[in-house]
């Protein structure tokens, strides 16, 4: 039996729906994500060992890529993609001299990018290659992992989506919040059948398939096995709650993360530039993703592409999850000084599995939250290996926690403010007004 609600068009949060019973136990694999060093080793484990192989295959992707785990001279632990090295600036050519008789090789580029790799690479030498760079006045760094949230949620069945009963009722023909307004969306992509889905939350976001389209395969990671992946459906679910706060506005999907939630700062930043290039690009851009790295590492290749972006529309407002670590610690893109970053609340304060800080600009409700998903089955939460009985999802909605899902919901709200009328500063204006100061949770949303 589904609870079906139909909430009126009234403005703001208000009308999102949670699943209370759902969000308590992803709540709590979150927080036990965030607190518990060897669970997170157990992860990240997984994760080195399900990409292994992704280092021979022939095709340079930037989003399929091999990993490794290096510790940044501040202490802080990332993920990073085999032996690559990026270079950004008008110093490129002459480290490209240097990296050359060490064995890197151009793999590719883009905008003010350059990629390199030596395959084999370990990533201490990486890490002290880019240092070395770096002392040298060149820009250079290596390509992080970019993760939805930014644990890849799902993995090992924790915090995983899990079916829910509560209906949301189609999407009202009749509100007319986020008309003329287009919003991008940098994610896992989206499902085609929940877009030609009945509810009609998702018409109308194009799908398109091949090596550079934006369709999430759903099961491919690290091969087909009749399971959903760790992270299927998670733009599909972004973009449905994109749509709950502006149901008329239009969603552009890109892809920069693979079907377990994974990708690189360079796979982020090609789609960012992508935005930046385009004639016309949208009024929002929602990152529900992020890199955790060094202070002193920021993303370069993320950092030159909102940069970019900035520099050639202005007026375009970015918003990012500040991810789920449970620390002050800065994520990116969240913590640029260009980007709205959007934590996970309760109440007054951040939830306890959000990361916090001076650089986190809001805070929203987000355990449990009800959106849109695919259809298929995947394990779910339990058992010794972390896996139980599976769950069956029918395609139309599911109930997920985390940053990933704060993020679209000011996304979506600053549409609908700019579908009104408003400028970008008028509408971020409007937001602060609509919040309440909350200390390292930035500000609290609740209308």
């Amino acid at each position: 039996m589904r609870i079906r609600t139909n909430p009126s068009p009234a403005v703001g949060l208000d009308r999102l729906l949670f699943d209370r019973g759902i969000a308590a136990g992803q709540r709590a694999a979150l927080v036990g994500l965030a607190g518990a060093t060897p669970l997170r080793d157990r992860v990240v484990a997984h994760v080195l060992a399900t990409r292994g192989h992704l280092a021979e295959e022939a095709v340079a992707s930037s989003i399929r890529v091999a990993v490794d785990r290096i510790t940044a001279p501040d202490g802080a632990s990332a993920l990073i993609a085999r032996g690559e090295i990026l270079l950004c600036g008008s110093s490129g050519d002459a480290a490209v001299a240097l990296l050359e008789p060490l064995g890197y090789e151009i793999v590719s580029s883009v905008g003010p990018v350059l990629r390199l790799r030596r395959p084999g690479a370990p990533g201490a030498e990486v890490l002290a290659t880019c240092n070395g760079l770096r002392a040298l006045g060149v820009r250079a760094g290596p390509n992080h992992v970019a993760a939805a949230g930014p644990i890849a949620k799902g993995v090992l069945g924790l915090a995983a989506p899990q079916p829910t009963t509560i209906d949301p009722g189609p999407r009202p023909a009749a509100d007319d919040r986020g008309a003329g307004i287009s919003v991008a969306v940098v994610d896992t992509g989206v499902d085609p059948a929940a877009v030609a889905a009945e509810h009609g939350w998702l018409a109308g976001i194009a799908v398109e398939d091949g090596p550079d389209g934006n369709r999430d395969l759903l099961d491919s990671v690290p091969a087909p096995d009749g399971q959903l992946d760790d992270a299927a459906g998670h733009g599909t679910f972004v973009a449905g709650l994109v749509r709950q706060m502006a149901p008329s506005c239009a969603v552009l999907a890109l892809k920069a993360l693979d079907s377990d939630g994974l990708g690189t700062e360079l796979s982020v930043a090609e789609a960012l530039l992508r935005l930046a290039e385009a004639d016309v690009a949208p009024q929002v851009v929602n990152l529900s993703l992020a890199c955790v790295a060094g202070e002193g590492l920021a993303p370069i290749a993320i950092d030159a592409a909102l940069d970019a972006l900035a520099e050639r529309h202005p007026d375009t407002v970015v918003v990012a999850a500040a991810g789920n670590d449970g620390t002050t610690v800065p994520a990116w893109p969240a913590a640029h000084k260009a980007v709205v970053a959007v934590g996970a609340g309760d109440g007054l304060r951040s939830a306890p599995y959000s990361n916090r800080g001076y650089w986190v600009d809001y805070t929203v409700p987000a355990d449990g939250i009800v959106s849109t998903y695919v259809r298929g089955t995947r394990p779910a939460t339990g058992g010794t290996d972390g896996r139980g009985t599976p769950r069956r999802f029918n395609g139309d909605y599911a109930a997920w926690t985390g940053t990933s899902f704060a993020a679209p919901q000011v996304a979506g709200m600053l549409a609908a403010l700019l579908s009104e009328g408003r400028d970008a500063r008028a509408a971020l204006g409007e937001l602060r007004r609509r919040s309440t100061p909350a200390g390292d949770a930035g500000r609290v949303l609740t209308t």
